[in-house]
């Protein structure tokens, strides 16, 4: 049996039970096999020898794959009898004694693992709508000083807590070292996007010039060149900065031979 403190590896045994009536059971199937494979094989030589009948030798051959079958089922279950950890990790809490009787689904040991750890915080539900699975967080150990690790958000629960209106989210991290153990304070800093509004054109609208990116804008019956930067683009629309006013009119048609000032005229408006 492994003790608390110890480190286990994934498969290693950690606890060995017993059950004597299936050590019994062992037994009593190994001397049936036996007895089985010796009629088995008398049956062969007398059929050979004509001395008995094909019908014989089918029996004994059905109560000789009756009889393994049957072991091999007692021996999986011994074998079952070994509780193996299944993952590496380290030994918290033994949950039986020598001797002690063991359920069927009774807890036997309390196992961790320290490779990832995973770390919950209560964050306001103002914020959780801003926040997605696969961001990228900060995780601070209290106790390991000025350390932070880089970690990302692995789940972000639906149902909160109603008295203080925070929704808690999980973060997972590496922990190579294992210098994080289980239970430590932390501090977790979230990249919070507030939304913000944003400028749109028609990415036709955009020029490409020497001098940088351009809208045109009309302005009665001459356009005036803005100097614009460019952001996100959605469903044929691009973010721009620069000076420009929502219901300015740019010129999406012909664009590209436009200069400052010139004169235009209007064919079609589109909004």
């Amino acid at each position: 049996r492994k003790d608390a403190g110890q480190t286990v590896r994934r498969g290693e045994i950690i606890l060995q039970l017993d059950n004597d009536r299936l050590r019994t059971s062992l037994v009593e199937a190994l001397a049936d096999v036996e007895l089985r494979e010796f009629e088995y094989a008398q049956s062969m030589e007398l059929v050979r020898q004509e001395a008995a009948a094909e019908q014989e030798l089918r029996n004994a051959k059905y109560e000789l794959a009756r009889a393994r079958a049957k072991l091999q089922d007692i021996q999986s279950r011994l074998e079952d009898l070994a509780v193996r950890a299944p993952f590496s990790g380290h030994m918290i809490q033994s949950l039986t004694e020598l001797g002690e009787w063991v359920g069927q689904g009774d807890g036997v040991a309390r196992l961790i693992a320290t490779d990832t750890i995973r770390v919950y915080s209560n964050v306001p539900e103002r914020f959780v709508d801003l926040l997605h699975r696969g961001d990228e967080v900060t995780v601070f150990i209290e106790a390991l000083g000025t350390d932070s690790l880089s970690a990302r958000i692995v789940a972000i629960l639906a149902e909160g807590f109603p008295e203080s209106h925070t929704f808690p989210v999980i973060v997972e991290a590496l922990n190579p070292d294992g210098r994080i153990r289980s239970n430590m304070a932390s501090r977790t800093r979230f990249k919070v996007r507030q939304p913000q509004s944003a400028l749109l054109v028609h990415k036709d609208a955009i020029v490409n010039s020497v001098g940088g990116t351009v809208v045109y804008v009309a302005n009665g019956e001459v356009v005036a060149m803005r100097p614009v930067k460019t952001g996100m683009a959605y469903q044929g629309l691009v973010a721009v900065e620069g000076d420009l006013q929502p219901g300015d009119l740019v010129v999406v048609r012909g664009n590209e031979r436009l200069r400052d000032g010139q004169a235009v005229r209007i064919i079609r408006k589109q909004q």
